[in-house]
């Protein structure tokens, strides 16, 4: 169960919002000098205590004691203090990012995500995965061209809508509520059901032909246990369809936007641990970042 943060104090949060224009105005120093005011009036403020960790690593100093403190304040760990601290340096990357942390960013970036997401970073995630499958599984290997399938991050339904002609059954997960009431509106999913995804798949009661996940694995590291909750869920023969952003190293690693990057290698590795066969892996940038098509791939996996 999720606990609900202190009511924050008034005057607390303006001297925050004063630091965070520092911040962002390039001055770290003087906006930790404003931030470390606030702390003064409400100590216990996660927010806080978060951006005290921002300004001081972007003014070279010592944050892991403010990113501690950030997480002592709220073990669930909302605000991604974890993920800082891996990436200064200060603590072993996570598996994947903290639940928490995933559900507060998408609930609050729900009513913007795809003006966001699709006009700003010209995010291409589902019609690759469309283009990949259709490649590898058309329409003529089922009876009527129709297949029963599974969205997982399914968000606002942008993937669900990318495959809407090719439904018999379309199903969804996600972590935030806010994603899944976005696509309940589009009137295209059969059942939507809020929760994390390897926890939802174990007790879950279809089978499908084709399981989505776009746009996922950026924020799972270790996807082998995301492999082996779909493995089941999946037909003999079913297909498992992904993006993942990539690096040039083996293996998995945290990236600086707080999303997760995987070579192929990694991922043929885990497709024949978990009982998959790589039918496809295609070099394919799914969105940008600053203008910049960012690194990455897009693989189709076949239930062995």
């Amino acid at each position: 169960m999720t606990l609900p943060l202190p009511t924050p104090d008034p005057r607390a949060r303006r001297r925050l919002e004063i630091g965070l224009a520092l911040l962002a105005d390039g001055q770290p120093a003087e906006a930790a000098d404003a931030i470390r005011a606030a702390i003064e009036i409400a100590p216990g403020d996660v927010e806080i205590h978060y951006a005290l960790g921002q300004a001081l690593e972007a003014a070279g100093g010592d944050a892991a004691a403010a990113y501690r403190a950030t997480l002592e304040l709220d073990p669930e760990d909302r605000m991604g203090a974890a993920v800082r601290l891996a990436l200064i340096g200060a603590a072993p990357a996570p598996a994947q990012l903290p639940e928490a942390h995933v559900r507060t960013l998408f609930d609050q970036y729900a009513p913007r995500f795809e003006a966001s997401l699709v006009d700003a970073l010209h995010y291409r995630g589902p019609a690759l995965l469309r283009r990949a499958v259709d490649r590898v599984a058309p329409a003529t290997l089922s009876v009527d061209g129709h297949l029963d399938i599974l969205d997982l991050g399914c968000g606002t339904g942008l993937a669900g809508a990318a495959f809407a002609d090719r439904r018999r059954r379309l199903d969804g997960i996600d972590l935030s509520l806010g994603m899944i009431l976005q696509a309940m509106a589009r009137k295209l999913y059969d059942r939507l059901e809020p929760g994390e995804i390897v926890a939802a798949l174990a007790g879950w009661p279809e089978r499908y032909d084709l399981i989505l996940a776009a746009d996922v694995a950026v924020y799972i590291g270790d996807l082998a246990p995301l492999f082996a909750a779909v493995r089941p869920v999946l037909r003999p023969g079913g297909w498992f369809a992904l993006t993942a952003e990539s690096h040039d190293g083996e293996g998995w690693r945290l990236g600086g936007r707080h999303r997760y990057l995987h070579s192929p290698g990694y991922l043929a590795a885990v497709a024949a641990a978990t009982g998959f066969a790589v039918t496809e892996v295609e070099a394919a940038w799914a969105r940008t970042e600053n203008g910049t098509p960012l690194p990455g791939w897009v693989a189709v996996l076949r239930a062995a």
